[in-house]
């Protein structure tokens, strides 16, 4: 029974290889921070999940954020080629924002 259980022992750190997706390079990292790939994957779920606040993108924002807050916003109505509306509306979803407050921000944009 001993036996068993010792090369239970000696294969676990290869059972353990097989499981995990970090890299020697990524354990060492880790390591070199003093932390564990069970903390890399909880901070790594908390970051991508949508409902979990993180604290690594601060508070989110709607609207123009410019110097004059009290500012009359008005309309504009441009015309642009369907694919850059595409290109516009598939960045904005990245972003996790309306297609009307991307083109604000890159109005908003310094020129040059």
């Amino acid at each position: 029974m001993a036996a068993d259980q010792e090369v239970h022992e000696r294969n676990r750190p290869l059972e353990e290889a097989a499981i995990s997706d970090f890299s020697e390079r990524d354990r060492e990292l880790l390591a070199k921070f003093g932390m564990t790939e069970e903390q890399m994957e909880r901070d790594e779920r908390m970051a991508e999940s949508e409902t979990e606040p993180d604290g690594l993108t601060g508070r989110v924002h709607y609207g123009m954020h410019l110097d004059q807050p009290d500012e009359e916003m008005i309309s504009v109505s441009i015309r642009v080629p369907k694919s850059t509306l595409d290109e516009l509306t598939e960045t904005a979803r990245r972003y996790h924002i309306s297609r009307s407050e991307y083109m604000r921000r890159k109005f908003a944009a310094p020129v040059g």
